[in-house]
């Protein structure tokens, strides 16, 4: 369930020029701390980029190439 749910992630990234943590509670039914722990973990591990809007005072994610690429991956095996 859980490699399902960050898959849909990527995928709702991979579809928008980026999202916020509160775009993505409000997507995925997450409370906001569990959307911050997500894109945290693919921040981390290099799957999203992290940019900080200054003048709203949060951060938009957005899907790296990495990430794109290894969506593609998932989707082909799944296919």
């Amino acid at each position: 369930m859980a490699s399902e749910q960050r898959l849909a992630i990527l995928a709702y990234l991979a579809n928008r020029s980026d999202a916020s943590a509160a775009d993505l509670a409000a997507a995925f039914g997450f409370s906001l701390p569990a959307a911050g722990m997500h894109l945290l973990r693919f921040t981390r591990s290099g799957l999203v980029h992290r940019t900080l809007d200054r003048r709203e005072g949060r951060y938009f994610h957005s899907i790296s190439s990495k990430g794109l690429a290894r969506l593609r991956f998932l989707q082909r095996g799944s296919a």
